[in-house]
């Protein structure tokens, strides 16, 4: 088929959806919501974020254009016990008819959000528009008119401890918090003097002075025990405002209500129970009756049926509530988040026995665990697609989270890869095998010797201990990487949300034990000499990671971030000088005869998902990477090259086909030069959903790598503030997905607009769509960011 043809097709395709009637299922006297309109002169609050409080939507819109799936159920028949029938109008969607209750539901939705903003003279009204045929356009008025400011605000806490408290200052100069007892907050309240009498910032502040006292020792204060009097009797859209304590309400056993201040609770007694099983326990049987009672410390372990499966002195470390301290909501928090890194453990729960001694309040804490099934196997088989390339994969993995009864996860993995190599650009290649294992130990704390144990606590980290093995089979060589590394993993301790990531220590030693003789003479020296060559790569790095998207919210606007660092070579480099070794005829030192790399490495990248409403999301990603060899090295080693093309990358290209720079193809172009110093992503993304998991997305990929030094064997390929505009590559292209929620499966497409790697008008690929030498598929699980 050729381009007119094209063209003619999706146009005729295009027509037939548009002539579908939409309203071929409105009845008589019905009216199909058609289009939907906010207009408010509050420039505050954008309409799109409005939509969220109407209360009925028209039908969806594929890409904010089309209303496809209408259209698919307009094309069912009226016989609903057809299959064909049933499929179109399980895919498609009901038609919206307009429900004029819905529409008053809405407009006091609307009143109540700005009411709830301060602007309590707010007027909301409806207007519907029925002139087309069977469709209805429902248009909302908003006029927010001016809205109550707060003149005064003052606090009157009668409890001059609580009032204290909740007008905290910082000190100057913070000091670490200790395990038990976090640094003071900065009196920092969200009521300010001529602010809008917004009610859901004074929910805020009820709450963030709740949050305060509740971590010193206020087990029983809840928000409800602060209130608010509005006083606006003084001026028009004025309010005073002042905020009041309420005494502790009890209610006692014949149903009468007491009065009391506020108390502080201590801890008396703190238990953890292993083996909990609440179906298990019978209405007459204790869990304190059906244990071995430990007692480690000032804690209390209680172990069930299966002894004691982990240590009591791991258990005790995990646990930030002692007997005798004030009760800090904060520390159950750190406790949660201490035992949900014990693997071996599930199901914590915390339950907390109010008591009173001496009219002091104590609380007994009991907290609650079950384990875990402590070993599991699996066997993973996949299907892989390097640049057209198919081949498949397999490993079997085993895994057991309690290796020495202290919750250390052990796992261990042997994986085979076999992949068909298509030969292209002349190699002459067959196949590719690959075979490797690798086995790596989690310990749930911060191990590290000489440390103190109130400082490992502190630190709240998981440590991990990983070491692998790969040998890889190719025609033209055979190379083995042993690798090991030493590794400190925590969250941040004011976001759960964001994670580090330090390499104390990354170990990786290529080795080529077999190479062919016309390969290798076909490589530039410098190439053979750092890519194909016996090194070590002896480094550390650090990397953070933040990322608020989960399964729960990926209907509202989400982003993340992940920022690496990475040293390599410096520590063997000053051993080199510290010994004298003398360098080679290549100017450099190596490590018992082998060559050692030195180079610094960075990387960042930022993405952003805006949701427009419940079914459709833009998403963008910007990434930018930059390695810089010296000192032992003039060139980066391969396996830490970047490479561009591929499913995360500029997807009109396949997989390391694409720079660096505007360095020219040829039939003897090797992959090992395809790959460069520095790289740039950039990615525009348009998500839309389409019927039960499907989704479609529609996206604008640019990018390209560089190499950071002038390579005569990688001619225009190097990074240059004249000319790198003109080499960033764009493609453009369609994709479908499978979102499974927990996982999700996706087939992208990509067609070529602009190739940096052609010459002249032979750039512009976009002239020229073809499905030979311009289009890249690519089959992906997750998302490409």
């Amino acid at each position: 088929m050729n381009k007119p043809q094209h063209i003619l097709f999706l146009l005729g395709f295009v027509m037939l959806l548009v002539s579908c009637s939409s309203t071929k299922y409105v009845n008589d006297g019905e009216y199909l919501l058609d289009k939907v309109r906010i207009e408010s002169d509050n420039k505050n609050y954008k309409p799109v974020d409005l939509k969220a409080y109407l209360r009925q939507q028209p039908n969806f819109k594929v890409f904010g254009l089309m209303k496809w799936q209408l259209y698919v159920y307009d094309w069912s028949g009226r016989n609903e016990k057809k299959w064909i029938n049933k499929q179109l109008r399980r895919i498609g969607e009901a038609p919206v008819i307009m429900d004029t209750t819905l529409v008053y539901q809405s407009v006091a939705q609307l009143e109540r959000f700005f009411v709830n903003k301060g602007y309590i003279n707010v007027e909301v009204a409806a207007t519907i528009d029925t002139s087309r045929r069977k469709k209805a356009e429902v248009t909302y008025h908003i006029k927010s008119n001016e809205p109550y400011r707060i003149r005064n605000y003052t606090s009157r806490l009668d409890d001059p401890k609580i009032d204290s408290i909740a007008h905290m200052k910082a000190p100057r100069r913070p000091k670490l918090a200790s395990a038990f007892r976090p640094a003071p907050e900065g009196y920092t309240s969200l009521i300010k003097d001529s602010a809008l009498f917004d009610r859901d910032e004074l929910d805020k502040e009820r709450q963030r002075i709740t949050s305060l006292l509740r971590r010193r020792g206020y087990y029983a204060f809840n928000r409800d025990n602060l209130v608010y009097v509005a006083d606006s009797a003084f001026n028009r859209n004025v309010v005073d405002l002042e905020m009041l304590l309420k005494p502790y309400r009890r209610v006692l056993a014949d149903g009468s209500v007491i009065e009391s201040p506020h108390k502080q609770y201590y801890i008396k007694d703190v238990t953890v129970v292993t083996d909990y099983n609440p179906i298990g326990i019978s209405e007459n049987e204790s869990i304190f009756t059906r244990t071995d009672s430990v007692k480690v410390g000032e804690i209390n372990v209680l172990y069930g049926k299966n002894g004691h499966s982990i240590r009591p002195s791991v258990l005790r470390k995990s646990v930030y509530l002692a007997p005798g301290q004030l009760f800090s909501e904060r520390n159950v928090d750190q406790t949660y988040s201490s035992f949900a890194a014990l693997r071996a453990l599930k199901n914590v729960s915390i339950r907390f026995t109010e008591l009173e001694e001496q009219d002091t309040m104590k609380l007994n804490c009991i907290i609650l665990t079950s384990p875990t099934k402590s070993q599991g196997f699996g066997v993973d088989l996949e299907g892989t697609n390097s640049a057209g390339d198919f081949g498949f994969a397999s490993s079997l993995n085993y895994l057991h989270r309690n290796l020495f009864k202290g919750s250390e996860t052990f796992s261990t993995k042997i994986r085979g890869a076999y992949e068909s190599l298509s030969g292209k650009k002349g190699s002459g290649l067959a196949n590719y095998w690959e075979l490797g294992g690798e086995a790596s130990i989690l310990f749930p704390r911060f191990v590290f010797p000489f440390l103190s144990e109130n400082f490992r606590r502190k630190l709240r980290a998981s440590t991990e201990l990983k070491v692998s093995y790969n040998r890889q089979t190719r025609p033209e060589y055979e190379r083995a990487i042993l690798s090991g590394g030493w590794s400190y993993i925590w969250q941040d301790r004011s976001n759960s949300q964001a994670r580090h990531t330090f390499k104390l220590l990354d170990i990786d030693y290529v080795y080529l034990p077999k190479i062919d003789a016309d390969f290798k003479s076909s490589l530039p020296a410098s190439t053979a000499l750092y890519n194909y060559s016996d090194q070590f790569i002896v480094g550390s790095g650090y990397t953070y990671s933040f990322s608020n998207f989960t399964p729960q919210n990926r209907q509202r606007n989400t982003h993340s971030l992940r920022v690496s660092v990475e040293l390599a070579g410096n520590l063997l480099n000053a051993l080199s000088h510290i010994t004298g070794e003398h360098k080679d005829s290549e100017g450099r030192y190596k490590l018992f005869g082998i060559n050692y790399a030195q180079f610094v490495k960075g990387d960042i990248d930022f993405s952003k998902g805006i949701a427009l409403d419940s079914r459709n999301k833009l998403a963008f990603h910007v990434g930018i990477g930059i390695a810089f060899p010296y000192g032992n090295a003039k060139m980066l080693p391969f396996e830490r090259r970047y490479f561009s093309g591929g499913a995360n990358s500029v997807r009109g290209w396949s997989v390391r086909e694409l720079g660096p720079g505007s360095m020219a193809l040829t039939d003897t172009t090797s992959f090992a030069l395809q790959a460069g110093d520095i790289r740039l992503d950039l990615n525009l993304e348009y998500r839309t959903k389409l019927f039960w998991k499907f989704e479609m997305a529609a996206y604008v990929d640019a990018g390209n790598i560089w190499t950071i030094r002038p390579y005569k064997d990688q001619k225009e390929g190097n990074f240059d503030f004249s000319r790198f505009y003109k080499e960033i590559a764009v493609s453009y292209g369609l994709g479908l997905r499978l979102d499974f929620d927990f996982f999700l499966l996706r087939l992208d497409t990509g067609m070529k607009v602009y190739n940096p790697q052609e010459r002249g008008s032979k750039r512009w690929a976009i002239t020229n769509p073809n499905f030979k030498n311009n289009f890249a598929w690519h089959f992906a699980v997750g998302y490409p960011f």
